[in-house]
């Protein structure tokens, strides 16, 4: 069996268990960034946040990467399928450009994109952003503004790549502006490589005025497509 044939019998199990199949852009921990998967990329994603008091949470879904004429496209699907009632699915796009090599990329799109009022209504409105994203050597920064009914959000963060044991190892850190304005959410984690087709994700939540932190573990399986 090859790695197209794989990567859509993976998907065909996730889309059954979930009966609807949502979606997170490329990014750090809570934020996205400029990123995209590369050329014919597919990548089938488990996300299981963990909460420190209450229940548990469990998403699956995928993301693609197309670099059509030099242009870098993003597209995904992700749903929550546990615990209580799967759904709904959320897609979400994104476009980037690097106007001037050297120059930060510049990266716009949304996400949470619900397909009827009655998804809307449970997942909450579109989250449309802008993003900026630049390599300063010492460490890659990214800054950018989401718009979202009612939660509106400046959101921030940093990366570094180094290596452990061999394989590449990036960590994370980031801010965003939640509840409409009135605190922030701070995470610190990172996603490790420990395959050319697996990376695992982890990071810790903390709100910085009231709420419960939160850990998320992410398990990517990366295919090349072409």
């Amino acid at each position: 069996m090859n790695s197209r044939q794989i990567a859509f019998a993976m998907f065909a199990c996730l889309a059954l268990a979930a009966r609807h199949a949502g979606a997170t852009s490329t990014g750090l921990n809570n934020i996205p960034t400029a990123d995209t998967p590369g050329d014919g990329e597919f990548v089938i994603q488990q996300i299981n946040t963990i909460a420190m008091k209450g229940s548990d949470d469990f998403t699956a879904g995928f993301k693609m990467g197309l670099r059509p004429w030099g242009q870098h496209l993003e597209w995904g699907l992700d749903s929550h399928f546990a615990p209580n009632a799967a759904g709904p699915a959320l897609f979400q796009a994104k476009y980037a450009i690097q106007p001037w090599e050297d120059w930060p990329t510049l990266g716009a799109g949304a996400a949470n994109i619900a397909v009827n009022s009655d998804d809307r209504h449970l997942a909450g409105g579109e989250f449309k952003f802008a993003v900026l994203s630049h390599d300063f050597k010492l460490l890659r920064l990214h800054a950018g503004y989401g718009v979202q009914p009612d939660n509106n959000a400046v959101f921030f963060g940093a990366d570094k790549t180094i290596k452990f044991f061999n394989r590449d190892l990036m960590l994370r850190t980031d801010a965003i502006e939640v509840e409409n304005h009135s605190q922030w959410l701070a995470s610190f984690g990172g996603i490790y490589f420990l395959h050319k087709h697996i990376a695992l994700e982890s990071w810790f939540s903390q709100p910085t005025d009231h709420g419960e932190p939160s850990v998320v573990v992410k398990l990517n399986f990366i295919f090349k497509f072409w």
